[in-house]
């Protein structure tokens, strides 16, 4: 468990970096969206906003995810789950997060062939922008989440093991 400490002490420096990018592209986001409609009134419209506000979205939705899960915010269908003995719980959300983890690998292994796929072709907008730069996220955003996924699936694993069950979230397991 201490190397595991060791790498998740990086690991949230890490997903806090990605958290603080998607937030500074979500400052960008909105000053952009603000040009265009000063622009459309007083100027003449752009013909980039809505194409990188697009993008910026896009990276926005793969950046968060697995920091949202380290901070355990996803909402969660937990009334079933609330009635069991607090060993059986731990059991209970190792194996839900070891699916959540091969899930996002799959999704991780689809967004890796899609970027492979779109290399050297670009969108077909006004931009003319590389796609796989665009798509790659996919790939980077879904593997940050099965990281995450599978850090609080040991969690609960050594919580299981040990019977050393705290009322918790898994990302306030290793803080303390």
């Amino acid at each position: 468990m201490k190397a595991l400490q060791g790498f998740v002490k990086v690991w949230d420096r890490l997903i806090d970096g990605f958290m603080v990018l998607a937030g500074i592209l979500f400052w960008v986001q909105m000053l952009i969206v603000n040009i265009e409609v000063f622009s459309r009134y007083f100027f003449t419209p752009t013909i980039w906003v809505a194409e990188i506000s697009s993008i910026i979205i896009l990276w926005i939705c793969f950046l968060v995810p697995a920091w949202v899960l380290r901070k355990d915010a996803h909402v969660r269908m937990d009334l079933v789950l609330q009635r069991l003995r607090p060993k059986t719980q731990a059991l209970v959300n190792c194996i839900t997060y070891l699916t959540g983890t091969l899930v996002m690998l799959i999704v991780a292994w689809a967004g890796l062939m899609t970027t492979l796929y779109w290399i050297g072709n670009k969108t077909p907008t006004m931009l003319m922008l590389p796609r796989s730069p665009i798509v790659g996220i996919i790939f980077v955003g879904s593997l940050l989440f099965a990281v995450q996924f599978f850090i609080n699936a040991m969690i609960y694993v050594e919580e299981w093991r040990t019977e050393n069950i705290k009322a918790h979230g898994p990302g306030e397991a290793l803080s303390a």
